[in-house]
């Protein structure tokens, strides 16, 4: 082999290894990337469970933060509905709003969760 052969090698193998590099960076960010979405789901998912077993109360807020990274807000308000009087049932409807946010490579992700759910009317 010539040593222009040899350098060509080089080159083609140079170039081949820093495109299977870039893919490998790739797929490793976008690991993390959903790995933090997966924790922040959980984090919220846990938080809404926690507080509809322990508030009773129509309003109420919260906040705080989760693994040192995820910061949370948790808001209860009534919710009203048009066929409210059709139920017969000592319940009032509340809407639930949970945000979660963390810093990440690229800015800051946030996730918003909303669920209607329903607590026993006080006599």
């Amino acid at each position: 082999m010539s040593l222009i052969e040899v350098l060509v090698a080089f080159v083609i193998l140079a170039m081949t290894m820093s495109v299977i590099l870039r893919i490998n960076s790739g797929a490793v960010r976008n690991h993390q990337v959903a790995s933090q979405y997966f924790e922040a789901v959980s984090i919220a998912q846990t938080r809404l469970e926690q507080m509809g077993a322990e508030i009773e109360a129509e309003s109420y807020s919260e906040q705080g933060t989760d693994l040192d990274t995820y910061s949370w807000s948790y808001l209860r308000q009534p919710y009203s509905w048009d066929d409210a009087k059709l139920v017969a049932l000592p319940i009032v409807a509340v809407e639930e709003i949970l945000k979660i946010s963390w810093d990440a490579p690229g800015g800051t992700r946030e996730l918003s969760f909303t669920r209607i759910g329903v607590i026993r009317d006080k006599p």
